[in-house]
């Protein structure tokens, strides 16, 4: 009797369905769906049978820390109105929903009427207006942190070469290849703070940069029993860009994929032209990263080794965001990590510029 009258108050049925929102209605004392609107399938993927039969099968789309929390606005329902934002498994989307309590005579909340909308793109923007603002305050520091330690870190630098011109001691080259992996630790925070400006971009070809990459890290690859596969596409368009700081990028995300292989494997690189300019593609068939640690990827000092600073992927992120490009993980446990970098062809760069 409930649901016909609530339907009634549509007017319209047509009108809900093309709400891009699910409507319910919830019976608290009998613990069932009385109404739910048609667009449930676009929201969960799901037959509208399947959750009115069992609303408990929602679960499983969820993430763990986010099903108690929904599950308790209906379980034990609040006298008002009550909001609460969370994410579906598979395909990275947010949702919303906003619980309206309906009391009886005596005052008890006997039904919630839910409206549950898709909030994906908003919070896409919010978290990369984040991203933004920590990267801004975490280049600065960057900035002050190299410089201040940059002109002394020369000076040793310069009189250790001077005292230890003995090259067959061991520990003193020791200690100068240790200096000399401190500054181009010290270099790497200065490239981001300080982005190769794009007015000195020259014209690239990916094909020689991958085949420079690979000639460096072949001898390491092969001590790790590690064994690397590059496929050229046909056509490819140049790029602009500096070739040092497009070569660490990928540098950077080629030893991260050997260092997810510690007992061995193979590494796919895949260089082809897409609509976009050039895509990069780098698999490996490492241990895999669970979805929690691969939203985090990137983040400052955020690294998925225990070993790790997290400078290598911000740092190609980085780098491939002044080049206009995109970096994207793909990442299942035990199965691998792909890493694509889309960059703009030359012409679709000057496109954009005009």
């Amino acid at each position: 009797m409930v649901a016909k009258e609530f339907k009634d108050r549509s007017n319209d049925l047509n009108a809900v369905e093309r709400i891009n929102e699910i409507i319910s209605l919830y019976d608290v004392l009998d613990r069932k769906i009385l109404y739910i609107s048609p667009s449930v399938p676009i929201f969960w993927g799901m037959d509208i049978e399947e959750i009115m039969k069992d609303p408990s099968i929602i679960r499983e789309r969820l993430y763990p820390e986010d099903v108690e929390r929904l599950f308790q606005l209906f379980e034990s329902p609040l006298a008002s109105p009550a909001e609460i934002e969370y994410r579906v498994k598979g395909e990275e989307r947010w949702l919303r929903t906003t619980t309206i309590p309906i009391t009886d005579s005596s005052g008890n909340v006997s039904k919630i009427l839910n409206l549950t909308r898709e909030i994906t793109h908003r919070r896409k923007n919010d978290e990369y207006s984040e991203e933004t603002n920590q990267m801004n305050l975490f280049s600065q520091i960057a900035a002050g942190f190299a410089h201040e330690i940059r002109n002394p870190l020369t000076t040793i630098k310069g009189f250790l070469q001077l005292m230890y011109q003995d090259k067959s001691n061991v520990y003193q080259q020791m200690i100068i290849q240790e200096t000399e992996r401190i500054e181009s630790i010290i270099n790497e925070f200065l490239m981001l703070a300080q982005p190769y400006p794009e007015q000195d971009f020259i014209l690239i070809n990916l094909k020689d940069i991958v085949g420079d990459i690979f000639l460096a890290i072949n001898s390491q690859a092969l001590e790790s029993n590690i064994k690397v596969f590059i496929t050229f596409g046909k056509n490819l368009p140049s790029v602009n860009g500096s070739p040092e700081q497009i070569k660490q990028a990928l540098l950077n995300l080629i030893k991260n994929a050997m260092q997810a292989m510690p007992l061995g494997g193979t590494i796919f690189i895949s260089v082809a032209a897409v609509d976009e300019g050039v895509s990069i593609m780098i698999k490996d068939e490492g241990t895999g990263i669970s979805p929690e640690k691969l939203e985090r990827l990137g983040k400052p000092f955020y690294s998925n080794k225990e070993e790790g600073s997290g400078l290598g992927i911000m740092i190609s992120r980085q780098i491939i965001k002044n080049h206009r490009g995109t970096v994207t993980f793909e990442s299942e446990i035990g199965k691998g990590t792909i890493v694509e970098v889309i960059l703009p062809s030359a012409n679709v760069s000057n496109l954009q510029e005009n």
